[in-house]
């Protein structure tokens, strides 16, 4: 697998590519905007490494880089007693449903599951390409949801070690 991407003043553009089988999946746009997919049937003699290795060549030339990988982050949910675990668990896996379709379609990351831990606390699991822009998708996503009603939502960000509050009612 390929993974790139293009800086410039005001966004950032990705390009990811790999071959499966007899086909060449590719996948770009601009991280947090959009996202496109493609997939291209490789000839019945063709070596889908070396049609990789001369399209990352080509990205190259256009000024893509090597990407440096995703970052880790963690929506710890607390459960301030007015959901039962069950209720709690429910709505934390429809939560993280909705984060996924979100982080994929704008091409930012995706969720990497939910971890269901005693009744007062959940934690979903994001790879993020874009740690800004993973946290103003999050943040739209958490807004719109019964979830936060009643419970403490707070963002870890691995590398940083700072716990981020996202949103509190209650």
């Amino acid at each position: 697998m390929a993974e790139l991407h293009k800086k410039s003043a005001n966004d950032t553009h990705y390009w990811k590519a790999w071959v499966y089988r007899k086909k060449l999946y590719v996948e770009s746009g601009i991280i947090g905007v959009n996202k496109n997919k493609e997939e291209i049937q490789l000839g019945l003699f063709e070596n889908g490494k070396k049609r990789l290795e001369r399209l990352v060549e080509e990205k190259r030339n256009q000024g893509f880089v090597d990407s440096m990988g995703p970052e880790e982050l963690i929506i710890h949910i607390y459960n301030n007693g007015s959901w039962s675990h069950e209720d709690l668990q429910d709505a934390s896996m429809e939560l993280c449903k909705l984060i996924e379709k979100e982080l994929d379609e704008t091409g930012v990351g995706f969720t990497d599951g939910v971890g269901i831990g005693d009744e007062e606390m959940v934690n979903i699991f994001c790879m993020v390409d874009d740690l800004d822009i993973a946290v103003e998708k999050i943040r739209r996503v958490i807004s719109m949801q019964k979830l936060i009603d009643n419970n403490d939502i707070f963002l870890y960000e691995r590398n940083v070690e700072d716990i981020n509050l996202l949103k509190t009612r209650g």
